[in-house]
């Protein structure tokens, strides 16, 4: 009878074994995808809506300067420094960041460039020289529309790598599924088996046990 009931406790240990590798697979694949899903809340996504905002400011800031030197109004002038320290905070978070990369943290130094020299716009329209702060304001057009162009071309590989990101997660989990299906098929399969073999054992031990009392 002890016998008997050693056999059952290593079925059932078997079972629980054979059972609970769809489970160890599932949570496997969970923790993966897990974690690609965390990096595009926490990295991606932030990161694609701070170049989007670099991008808005800075177009504010290239109309704030047009509209300063067609209409001459100094409400414009506000409008510039307001955007300014919007972009100087996003500068600030992007620079400081480790996930930054290299080509937005290159264009944040051509950015600076730019700014600076709008800023000798201003000083030469605010000490009473508007035809002249015109005159570099031409020369500065190229380099805004540069940046900009730049700034969206970023913004767009960004989008792509998010995307590549969704696809795999997608097809990952479409995998597992998968995978997890075709596990739980095979783990059924050996406990049946397991249990047949054990119901076939169990009249021999009895026999067993009956020729021994005898």
């Amino acid at each position: 009878m002890n016998q008997l009931w050693r056999h059952r406790i290593i079925l059932i240990l078997v079972v629980s074994l054979f059972a609970s590798i769809p489970l160890l697979y599932a949570l496997s694949g969970y923790r993966t995808i897990s974690k690609l899903t965390a990096e595009m809340h926490t990295q991606d996504i932030p990161m694609i809506k701070q170049v989007d905002q670099l991008i808005e400011h800075n177009r504010d800031r290239a109309n704030a300067v047009r509209g300063l030197l067609l209409y001459e109004d100094d409400r414009y002038i506000e409008q510039y420094y307001f955007s300014t320290s919007k972009v100087h905070d996003l500068r600030r978070l992007l620079n400081s960041s480790n996930q930054t990369p290299g080509t937005v943290k290159d264009l944040l130094s051509r950015n600076n460039a730019w700014e600076e020299e709008i800023q000798e716009v201003f000083t030469v329209y605010e000490t009473d020289h508007p035809q002249r702060a015109k005159k570099l304001a031409k020369q500065t057009t190229q380099t805004t529309q540069t940046i900009l162009e730049d700034l969206s071309q970023i913004k767009d590989k960004l989008y792509r790598d998010l995307e590549q990101k969704l696809e795999l997660t997608t097809e990952m989990t479409a995998e597992y599924k998968r995978m997890c299906f075709s596990l739980s098929i095979l783990a059924f399969l050996l406990i049946a088996t397991t249990i047949i073999l054990f119901h076939r054992s169990k009249p021999t031990l009895e026999n067993k046990t009956n020729t021994y009392r005898l």
